[in-house]
């Protein structure tokens, strides 16, 4: 599905992001992985394989975009899965500077991404962003989580309207356990967000699949792909 085409996945060295691309080599793409971590990326680089190429890139850092994408050359799409640290305490208890940090991570990274790569996108080529559902459930202590996960949504949708005819989406993750997951995880979220309708965390593997449909599907801009197990019914 993806046979000679450039797939560039920022945030690839762990998470959602290595899931998306072992599916992307699975279907043929040539990857990009890129990460601020060099230990995560020469892990990444080993577990993924020999066609596999690494980049470093700081995505809160406008000279580090810059130069990776000069770096990289013209690739078909960007999938942005960056997880800085995230603020969770209560609104009044939040660090202030530690909120910023993230957003400059989380929302103004994606934000770079997209404006410094997108001139770089062939032909049928497209960027997803990532959010997450406390855009659209709040829960108590998520209130920098919310915020920057539906700035990233709002993102998406007007830049598909701005980039146009490059395709802009945006996924939307529930709760997602590690690999291997994360002892007590599973139970925290159940305090958290009890009544799930499947019961259990979703696995990267399963969050990847929505990006590998929007890289593939030519009608779809200015979507949002929930997966999340039904947490926002």
């Amino acid at each position: 599905m993806l046979e000679n085409q450039k797939i560039v996945i920022v945030g690839g060295a762990s998470g959602i992001g290595y899931a998306v691309a072992q599916q992307a080599l699975a279907a043929g793409a040539e990857v990009v992985i890129a990460s601020r971590s060099p230990e995560k990326l020469h892990s990444a680089a080993v577990g993924l394989g020999g066609r596999i190429r690494v980049e470093p890139v700081d995505a809160a850092d406008d000279e580090s975009v810059i130069d990776f994408f000069h770096r990289v050359g013209a690739f078909d799409h960007l999938a942005a899965t960056i997880k800085p640290r995230l603020p969770s305490g209560r609104f009044f208890d939040n660090d202030l500077a530690e909120v910023q940090a993230a957003f400059e991570a989380k929302f103004w990274g994606q934000y770079r991404l997209a404006k410094y790569g997108a001139g770089l996108i062939r032909p049928g080529g497209s960027i997803v962003l990532t959010s997450g559902i406390a855009s659209r459930r709040c829960y108590p202590g998520y209130s920098a989580v919310s915020s920057m996960n539906a700035a990233s949504e709002a993102l998406a949708k007007a830049l598909a309207v701005e980039l146009a005819p490059i395709r802009v989406n945006a996924v939307c993750p529930g709760f997602v356990d590690a690999e291997p997951p994360i002892p007590g995880r599973a139970q925290a979220v159940n305090a958290l967000a009890p009544g799930l309708p499947l019961d259990r965390l979703a696995t990267a593997s399963e969050v990847a699949e929505a990006y590998l449909y929007l890289f593939g599907n030519r009608y779809s801009t200015g979507s949002v792909i929930v997966v999340d197990g039904g947490a926002v019914c």
